[in-house]
């Protein structure tokens, strides 16, 4: 083995790894409330020595910049992971589900649970335990390597009364980091990928589907004088409108496959109606939210107008529908080459710990690769986190949030084995 490489390796320690993972699972950092996680980063890095820079996203909210410089000559990597968690714990039917998604880490066996274990606490806090081995070690490659540590990439937005830093998400962070300057020759995010090498990202249209309804009354009235004229029930015509979506969504899934499978997904996520203060009285509003997923390449103005006409489709079947469709967001998706060159470093790094090499594939969800890879980056996601205590991988909210800490310690192995490889790499200067 390379003597660089043994003495990164030899920095490592499995027990750190620990560390670090139930430290970050102790510091919450929900949604607009990252800040005290960006300071505990920006201490650890700056107490190797190394120089940090703390991007103010907005008021509170930092992202968390810390290289180390190459000797020259070689390609820059960037590991790069969002702080911010899934949810906060506190939310209505999400602190019911027990301590796996509250910030207070525990662990059973070799399992750690507490929010942000799986998504994306873990896989972060193993990118950054390689960074810091290498940095400890003394060795230093040729290129750069990049550890940055990012807010609001969940996808939360604004929407109704819910509004503030608590729900703007969906990439603000990366965005920011990107569009203020900084950069990489190629980049790997930590996502729960079960250690598998996921070449794509997905993204949606979220709209709002409005309902307007006539609020008259519930109760009955006697006598042959009285003829009320019927009321218009919001939350019915709610009701059909979903039918027609359910109905239409498996056709709009099997048109927009990628790599030949199934790779979208249609789901109405929330809705709200009436007004639980005032009994007798039937809704006259709804609100439903729905999810249109879809695949790298396709045009979102396409899904918006396919929409748009399966609304028109709806208020042809009942003219006394009052509808109004709004787009509140739209992620876009991205992807790259299996044959770029940071896929085979992946995939190398993963068989030099794990003996075979690791699945490439792709995972629907909105990652922040997609905006690195719009901005000529190419990137990746490849986490060591995803695999389940009661089997399988893949997320299963009842379960809690967890992570296995050998898979975590396996994990910074693989990042040391990949960064010096790719920051070794000797950087090719553009053609002219």
């Amino acid at each position: 083995m390379d003597t660089d490489l043994q003495q990164a390796l030899d920095a490592l320690s499995r027990d750190e790894v620990i560390k670090i993972t139930r430290d970050v699972i102790d510091i919450p950092s929900p949604m607009g409330g990252e800040g005290p996680l960006a300071e505990y980063f920006a201490g650890r890095f700056r107490g190797l020595g190394l120089d940090v820079t703390m991007q103010e996203v907005e008021p509170g909210r930092f992202n968390v910049i810390s290289t180390l410089k190459g000797t020259g000559g070689g390609s820059s990597l960037m590991l790069f992971g969002h702080m911010d968690t899934t949810w906060g714990g506190d939310e209505e039917g999400v602190k019911e589900l027990g301590p796996g998604y509250q910030p207070s880490s525990y662990m059973e066996g070799d399992w750690i649970y507490g929010a942000g274990a799986y998504n994306m606490k873990s896989g972060l806090t193993s990118a950054v335990a390689a960074f810091e081995a290498i940095v400890r070690s003394g060795v230093r490659p040729t290129g750069d390597l990049i550890m940055a540590c990012v807010v609001g990439e969940t996808c939360h937005t604004q929407v109704g009364q819910y509004q503030g830093a608590r729900y703007r998400g969906c990439g603000i962070g990366t965005n920011f980091m990107v569009g203020n300057g900084v950069t990489a020759d190629m980049a790997v995010c930590p996502e729960p990928t079960s250690g598998r090498v996921s070449i794509a990202s997905g993204g949606y249209v979220y709209f709002e589907i409005k309902i307007s309804g006539n609020p008259g009354a519930t109760y009955a009235r006697g006598g042959e004088e009285i003829n009320v004229k019927p009321a218009v029930d919001a939350i019915q015509k709610s009701g059909d409108v979903m039918a027609a979506v359910r109905k239409w969504a498996p056709g709009y899934k099997k048109a927009h496959l990628y790599r030949g499978q199934e790779a979208t997904n249609v789901a109405i996520v929330a809705m709200e109606a009436g007004h639980p203060w005032r009994p007798t009285k039937l809704a006259p509003f709804s609100r439903v939210y729905l999810e249109v997923d879809t695949v790298p390449g396709q045009r979102l103005i396409d899904v918006i107008k396919e929409v748009e006409e399966l609304m028109d489709e709806c208020r042809l079947r009942d003219p006394e529908l009052d509808l109004t469709l709004s787009v509140i967001q739209t992620p876009d998706g991205a992807d790259v080459s299996e044959d770029e060159y940071v896929v085979g470093a992946m995939s190398r790094a993963h068989a030099a710990v794990h003996g075979d090499p690791p699945e490439v594939t792709f995972d629907s969800w909105v990652a922040d690769t997609a905006t690195m890879i719009r901005a000529g980056v190419p990137a990746i996601c490849y986490g060591p986190a995803g695999r389940s205590a009661f089997g399988g991988s893949g997320y299963y909210p009842v379960e809690g949030e967890h992570a296995n800490a050998d898979d975590l310690f396996r994990g910074s192995q693989v990042y040391i084995h990949l960064a010096l490889e790719a920051c070794n790499l000797p950087r090719e200067r553009p053609a002219v």
